[in-house]
């Protein structure tokens, strides 16, 4: 019988397909694959882990910062008591000076994450469970970030003309409610003039649950507070008689808030942007943002009290569907913010008294936590909803990159971060247990093996580094990892009706490559493979060109893997052909 040959080429065009039925998949596709990338037109094996920085201790995190006087890492480790900041440089040597404790003592626990202000020169670090923090380039200390301290929301009560007469106005409202404890309550009184310009004078006092008042009831230039009553929820008013013709607004802050944190924090253009909120003896915020003053160039937003006299984007929204705000990111000049079942869009207006547009999207996508959204090529990457898909700013733009391909494993799998490796156009899905890796050039997927003690990790200009409890680690070593192979199942050499005579593969690669060929022959679509059945075939690049893969059957399996032991050898598979000749027919 004559030979005939089956060539299988573009190996790099079509990755791991785990979900559909092997029989059905084109011959480039793999069943499964572990410790390779694709690359170009070629399979190659993931490099190596290399050590950048041992001896640290309780690391858990690192951020990359591209400041404006050159790369620096920011590594954060946790004692229990307070959290150190230490900065390294792109040599991974401590820049000296540069760092030190969280300012306000213990930020233990909560999960870290950091954005960047100012083209670099300022990062700005968050762990959900105290005050953001930051450092800048011409600064040596962690700063907390200013402005911050949370404020109670003044809640008008009242507001009237004053004609100049002498007497007092009651002020009767339920939202006076008599402080308990050591709580107090703070009533201020604005005097502002008839065209409800600038106010010409604020003044507050503060109010503790016996009914003294701090200072004496005397509000300087604007009048006097008596009579408090808490049982009838009022207390008496009485304007200075010499700015007759002011209007007056009384307002009403209930107990003050002392912190407050937020579960991610993002730069949007010359400002900040806080997403779910937690008020300490406060209010639970999951679904509401609070905005940032506008930052003067090259420095850190000052204000976030919207009631502050001056502000124009200091502001507190609440969104319209429930969910908790779990990543914010921007894309072409829009900030959207992401829930864990939706995505909200926020917009500047340009307008002083409504700064923001706030609009719904979808309530049918989200984000599981947080890094989960990912800028690639004026798109959204995100992954959440038991789904990876593609946004590009409206809901007719979503699209999955693993539906019947590896969905499930994002079904049953939770996970933890994504990366961007830009230097080979991939994302890293870190779960529990293995690392996804998707090529959005190729469109493809493939697998590697988690980094041992890995917690965090960064993408940087040349490297990907992720730490571990005591040391910084890159992934682009100069050896290779083990246990690196592809494997096929159920490929098809001949038609249903009959049966081949496989006599080899010949393997096409390049450069010197050691690798190890297990197959099987089957001929139904429900058998197994089991590739014990045949001695595996060593195949040697610089004496082989050929293995002997010698079966009977309508089904090729195989799996061509790295030799055991072999680190220092890449191999790089770009295809390979099928020898084979007519068997029988049934």
């Amino acid at each position: 019988m004559p030979q005939q040959i089956i060539p299988v080429t573009d190996l790099a065009k079509a990755g791991l397909v785990q979900d559909a039925p092997a029989v059905s998949l084109p011959a480039n596709v793999f069943s499964d694959v572990h410790n390779v990338r694709f690359s170009g037109s070629a399979i190659k094996r993931f490099p190596s882990n290399v050590d950048k920085k041992t001896g640290l201790s309780n690391v858990k995190y690192v951020a990359y910062w591209p400041s404006t006087v050159g790369d620096r890492y920011v590594v954060v480790t946790d004692n229990s008591t307070t959290c150190t900041f230490t900065v390294y440089d792109s040599s991974f040597n401590v820049v000296s000076g540069v760092g030190g404790a969280y300012p306000v003592g213990n930020v233990t626990g909560g999960t870290w994450q950091h954005t960047l202000f100012n083209g670099g020169y300022h990062i700005i670090l968050n762990n959900g469970n105290s005050t953001p923090v930051f450092l800048q380039d011409d600064l040596t200390t962690v700063t907390q970030l200013p402005g911050w301290d949370s404020y109670a929301v003044d809640q008008e009560l009242t507001s009237f003309e004053h004609d100049g007469s002498v007497g007092g106005i009651e002020v009767s409202n339920s939202l006076l409610v008599a402080p308990t404890g050591s709580n107090t309550i703070s009533v201020k009184v604005t005097a502002l003039p008839r065209d409800l310009g600038s106010p010409i004078k604020t003044e507050t006092i503060t109010i503790n649950a016996s009914g003294t008042m701090v200072p004496d009831g005397t509000l300087l230039g604007i009048g006097t507070i008596s009579s408090i009553d808490y049982p009838n929820n009022k207390f008496t008013f009485t304007p200075d008689t010499s700015t007759g013709g002011t209007v007056y607004k009384v307002f009403i802050t209930t107990a003050p808030i002392t912190a407050v944190t937020c579960g991610v924090l993002r730069s949007y253009g010359n400002l900040l942007v806080a997403g779910n909120l937690k008020e300490t003896g406060g209010r639970t915020l999951t679904g509401t943002i609070r905005t940032s003053d506008v930052a003067a160039p090259g420095i850190i937003p000052e204000n976030w009290n919207p009631f502050k006299n001056g502000a124009n984007t200091a502001d507190e929204v609440t969104l319209a569907s429930t969910g908790t705000i779990t990543d914010m990111a921007e894309l072409q000049g829009v900030l959207y913010v992401y829930t864990d079942s939706s995505i909200h869009s926020i917009q500047m207006t340009n307008s002083t008294a409504i700064p923001f547009q706030v609009s719904p999207i979808t309530d049918n996508y989200g984000v599981n936590n947080i890094d989960g959204v990912i800028e690639v090529d004026g798109k959204h990457l995100v992954y959440g909803s038991n789904d990876c898909y593609v946004f590009s700013g409206n809901p007719g733009s979503i699209s999955s990159i693993v539906d019947s391909r590896v969905r499930n494993f994002f079904r049953s799998n939770t996970i933890i971060k994504a990366v961007r490796f830009n230097k080979h156009d991939e994302i890293w899905f870190w779960s529990s247990s293995v690392i996804y890796v998707f090529h959005y050039r190729n469109n493809v997927w493939t697998k590697r093996d988690l980094p041992t003690g890995s917690n965090a990790a960064t993408s940087a200009r040349g490297d990907l580094i992720y730490s571990a409890p005591t040391k910084l680690v890159g992934v682009s070593g100069t050896s290779f990892l083990p246990n690196a192979y592809v494997e096929r199942l159920r490929l098809p050499v001949t038609d249903e009706f009959d049966t081949e005579n496989v006599s080899g593969m010949v393997l096409l690669f390049d450069g010197p490559s050691k690798a190890t060929i297990s197959f099987d022959g089957t001929s139904k679509v429900g058998e197994t493979a089991d590739f014990s059945a045949n001695t595996p075939v060593n195949f040697d690049t610089t004496t082989d060109y050929k293995a002997e893969v010698r079966f009977s059957g309508r089904f090729l399996n195989y799996k061509l893997a790295t030799q055991s032991g072999e680190v220092a050898l890449d191999w790089e598979l770009t295809g390979y052909q099928i020898e084979l000749s007519k068997g029988g027919s049934r």
